[in-house]
């Protein structure tokens, strides 16, 4: 208990001080973080796909960005939560439904029944939180967690296994290890390689296979 309260004042440390850019980038890592802590998805894995989905170069590394929109295949990188609600809104008057919002774009089309709200789709722990869940449904749905993560991007078996390598190298580009075989217990820790098969509660951080 007192690590995971040391861990959320950390966190909360580097928004308060960063400046307004570095701020909003931790953003998208401490709604991550709550997220693994909530549903034992391993942090490994939603850092990779967070970078995947809205990783932008801030200088000194890639760090996902909270106020990221897709659409039409072209990626937005926006100032801020009020401009990525203002072009969203704009999208949507104009008939456009197929958006892709925040940490871990989410799709309207398909995921913006589930959020009462733009904003709380945008927001970055609801963001976070959702994608953590629908991880796990994948889980649920395909048996594995490589499947589960190829499947957040595409049920299509080519696309969804490019995804994977795509991940694995960002979270190798980023400071963690490669791959490595299935570990005996649950390790819930950002370092290491991203997942192994695992109990539903608590995917490992482990070799991806």
């Amino acid at each position: 208990m007192r690590t995971m309260i040391r861990q959320a004042l950390q966190c909360l440390a580097v928004i308060l001080c960063a400046p307004p850019a570095l701020a909003d980038a931790a953003l998208c890592d401490a709604a991550a973080r709550n997220a693994a802590q909530d549903t034992g998805v391993s942090l490994a894995l939603l850092r990779a796909i967070m970078l995947a989905e809205s990783g932008r170069d801030m200088g000194d590394g890639r760090a996902a960005w909270p106020w990221t929109l897709q659409s039409q295949g072209q990626g937005h990188w926006l100032a801020s939560s009020e401009d990525a609600l203002a072009m969203a809104r704009d999208l949507i008057a104009g008939g456009e439904t197929n958006i892709d919002l925040g940490c871990f774009q989410i799709n309207l089309h398909w995921h913006g029944q589930a959020f009462p709200s733009l904003e709380a789709m945008l927001d970055p722990d609801t963001n976070a939180r959702y994608a953590a869940d629908y991880l796990q449904e994948l889980y649920r749905q395909t048996g594995d967690w490589r499947s589960a993560a190829g499947a957040y991007h595409s049920r299509d078996a080519a696309r969804a296994e490019t995804y994977v390598t795509r991940l694995v190298a960002l979270h190798a580009a980023s400071g963690g290890t490669a791959p490595a075989p299935s570990a005996p217990r649950p390790v819930m820790q950002a370092g290491g390689p991203i997942i192994v098969l695992g109990s539903l509660a608590g995917p490992l951080i482990g070799g991806l296979r």
